[in-house]
C-alpha cells in the first residue's frame, strides 16, 4: 500500500510494489525524452538508492513509473525522491521534488 499527500510526500510499506503516473500540463512528451525517478538518502545526494528512467510513454501524454519489491526494500525511514524530465532537445526540468519517500 501507498499513499501520495499533497505535498507529494509519498509513504508506502516496505517491499511494497507500486505504480503510479506522471502526467505533465503545459508539455507533451514524445520521442527521445525521457523522465527518471530517483530515491536518495539525502535531499543533494549524487548517489541514488533507486532510479528508474522511463522513455516510453502512454498514449494520453504520462509516464508509469513502477517501483518493485526490491526497489522498497529499504531501511525503514525517510528519503528523498525527484521526477527530472530530459527532452529530446536537451532541455532539463525537475518536475517533482526534491519531496519526501517514506518507507514504513
Amino acid at each position: 500500500m501507498y499513499t501520495v499527500d499533497e505535498n507529494n510526500k509519498i509513504t508506502i510499506v516496505k517491499k511494497d510494489t507500486a505504480y503510479f503516473s506522471v502526467a505533465l500540463d503545459n508539455y507533451e512528451l514524445r520521442e527521445g525524452d525521457k523522465i527518471t525517478f530517483t530515491i536518495s538518502k539525502e535531499k543533494e545526494s549524487q548517489t541514488p538508492l533507486v532510479q528508474k528512467v522511463i522513455t516510453e510513454f502512454t498514449n494520453n501524454n504520462m509516464a508509469i513509473i513502477y517501483l518493485s519489491s526490491e526497489d522498497t526494500n529499504l531501511d525503514k525511514g525517510t528519503y528523498f525522491y525527484d521526477i527530472q524530465l530530459d527532452t529530446e532537445t536537451g532541455w532539463v526540468d525537475t518536475v517533482v521534488g526534491p519531496a519526501k519517500i517514506k518507507i514504513v
